[in-house]
């Protein structure tokens, strides 16, 4: 009997999926557990094991298409077995099927975006008959009421698209009309759109140019990833729900970078790195200042008993965020393990879902791109974000009245108000000052 390959959910919030890449080709063998798929999610590429052997048919996405969890994407047959015949849907008339409409059903990530922006579900209709409306099936609600523009197209609901290959295309100023689906039914997706986009050349004439001096000529368009689009959806949501304030202080780190020289000649397997010494250093601290390893909710702020530290690591497409978990309790040799073994593989997009999990404060650590100062925003729903910066030979007038020559390095410590006052994250602050200045208080 046919097995269904359908589109596998990862993770608490997930709605979708996107194909990155088949391993195997239509009419391959396969084997139980051997990886058939790469799916994009989120922020990771994941692979999707065959859950039976047989013969992979009947593949009805390709790479760069998104589809809902759940949704049928191919077969594994046995030898010999055709494809299954999918029975197409009755048809019934409209005033049948409101008579059989089920109940409203809705995402909760669907709901929480249509509550903020004050939607009505029911004014909502999902993407396809029956199934959950999406936060797309918001998006795409809202991007009607106030884009202001209508799609370039004159008749866009006879043109079958799914929602990002709308949103791409309005984006592009391209007409889906003329785009050619290559989905299910000749439904457009956002590879479409983009095969489209770069086959249409960009006309600029010189006559255009010479009236209109002010013109900007494009150079180029980037489709935003999905990786982009969540890290533009989450951060923009950041600085709009959550009240954020600023603490900075100088702190002296002579001391620290001897003890992390002195570190990598007590291992020859792991190099100990600022970021791991900061990482011990945070879990000192928070330990003593609980305050910031919390969250706030709805009813009332949450201190975690677990210090999950996350390390805010650059990759090709955008950022991801590892967590070091339980950071006061490992010695600093281990923390520096894993921050080597999490940081070599989110450059690889190897990460798993859960190791980007739990976190309860995060570390934006610039110093070594010669950053002198900068702030970071809240990666909700954690309270508090630290960003490092370069430690820097500077001249500092003692309390004596010298000149002496200090290695200073600023630290911004960005807050959420609703859970911590100013005194709380300076008293903060001012612990890991001590704990940096003092390394010897973290043996």
């Amino acid at each position: 009997m046919a097995k269904k390959v359908i589109m596998p959910k990862f993770g608490m919030d997930q709605e979708e999926g996107t194909v990155s890449a088949w391993l195997k080709q239509e009419g391959d063998s396969v084997e139980k557990g051997e990886p058939i798929l790469e799916v994009e999610t989120d922020k990771v590429n994941m692979e999707v094991e065959a859950n039976a052997s047989g013969i992979l048919a009947g593949l009805k996405v390709g790479p760069g298409d998104t589809v809902p969890i759940g949704q049928i994407i191919a077969y594994i047959l046995n030898p010999g077995e055709a494809l299954p015949v999918e029975k197409p849907a009755l048809q019934k008339t409209n005033e049948a099927v409101e008579q059989t409409r089920p109940p409203l059903k809705a995402t909760p990530l669907a709901e929480r975006v249509a509550s903020q922006h004050g939607l009505d579900l029911q004014t909502i209709a999902p993407d396809k008959q029956g199934q959950r409306i999406t936060r797309f099936d918001v998006e795409a609600r809202l991007d009607k009421e106030t884009n202001g523009k209508p799609p370039v197209s004159t008749a866009p609901d006879k043109v079958r698209a799914v929602p990002a290959a709308r949103r791409l295309a309005r984006q592009l100023g391209l007409d889906l009309a003329t785009v050619s689906g290559s989905g299910p039914s000749g439904r457009i997706q956002s590879h479409d759109v983009r095969r489209a986009a770069e086959a249409e050349p960009l006309m600029v004439t010189p006559a255009l140019v010479a009236e209109t001096p002010s013109a900007r000529v494009i150079s180029r368009q980037i489709p935003l990833s999905r990786m982009r689009r969540i890290i533009a959806d989450r951060l923009t949501a950041s600085q709009r729900d959550v009240p954020q304030f600023i603490v900075s202080m100088a702190v002296e780190m002579s001391r620290a970078q001897q003890m992390i020289a002195d570190l990598a000649t007590a291992s020859d397997e792991v190099r100990v790195t600022l970021t791991a010494f900061l990482i011990k250093a945070c879990g000192w601290a928070l330990k003593r200042h609980p305050a910031l390893n919390a969250s706030f909710g709805p009813e009332a702020i949450t201190e975690w008993a677990d210090i999950n530290i996350g390390m805010a690591v650059s990759v090709e497409q955008g950022l991801v965020v590892p967590v070091i978990r339980q950071a006061d309790r490992l010695p600093i040799l281990e923390i520096a393990r894993q921050v080597a073994e999490l940081g070599q593989r989110a450059r690889q997009g190897k990460l798993q879902p859960h190791e980007m999990q739990d976190g309860t404060f995060t570390i934006s650590n610039l110093g070594m791109f010669g950053v002198d100062h900068f702030t970071a925003i809240i990666n909700p729903p954690e309270a508090a974000i630290l960003a490092v910066s370069r430690a820097a030979k500077v001249p500092v007038v003692s309390d004596d009245d010298q000149i002496e020559i200090k290695l200073l390095a600023d630290l911004s410590l960005t807050a959420d108000h609703r859970v911590v006052d100013g005194a709380q994250a300076a008293q903060f602050l001012a612990a890991l000052k001590q704990a940096i200045e003092r390394p010897g208080l973290l043996l």
